[in-house]
């Protein structure tokens, strides 16, 4: 069937360009969750931020630009390091981003600064530069179980 005639169909409804193709609801995650990953064929360990995960993906925040294609090992672990969730997840995109203030690749700010800024009420200086929002899909989609170990992890952040 061709795509004019798809579209004219009563059965199939065509969605607007672009508008959300997620076929999992996501969890935001807003504590900014740090993870340890590697990038094949590298493998060099870098450090991301979670921004939000469902059963079918994952999306963070590198300090570099990863290409459209390529597979990230990861490891997300709760509190107690009792319970794991390794995964294989290819990269769908990847675009700018601000980079976050508490970025685990920024220089950590000197605690008698932090001190000073917070008792004399100073804003600290804004990241300079972009990081990058990579939206991943999982090589096979979280179990329920998994996806509770998840949301244990995020409200202990918050308790």
């Amino acid at each position: 069937m061709s795509l004019a005639a798809q579209a004219n169909s009563p059965k199939v409804a065509m969605k607007p360009a672009g508008s959300d193709l997620r076929q999992h609801p996501r969890i935001v995650c807003i504590d900014g969750s740090v993870l340890r990953l590697a990038v094949r064929p590298e493998f060099r360990g870098r450090k991301a931020i979670m921004l939000d995960i469902s059963t079918g993906g994952i999306g963070l925040v590198l300090q570099d630009p990863v290409d459209a294609g390529a597979t990230l090992v990861f490891e997300l672990i709760d509190d107690s390091g009792s319970n794991s969730i390794g995964r294989l997840a290819r990269v769908r995109h990847c675009r700018p981003h601000p980079v976050p203030p508490e970025a685990p690749w920024l220089p950590k700010t000197p605690v008698l600064s932090k001190f000073f800024r917070s008792l004399l009420r100073i804003e600290p200086p804004k990241p300079e530069g972009h990081a990058w929002f990579v939206g991943c899909e999982f090589d096979r989609p979280l179990s329920e179980a998994d996806m509770k170990v998840l949301f244990e992890r995020l409200q202990a952040a918050y308790m």
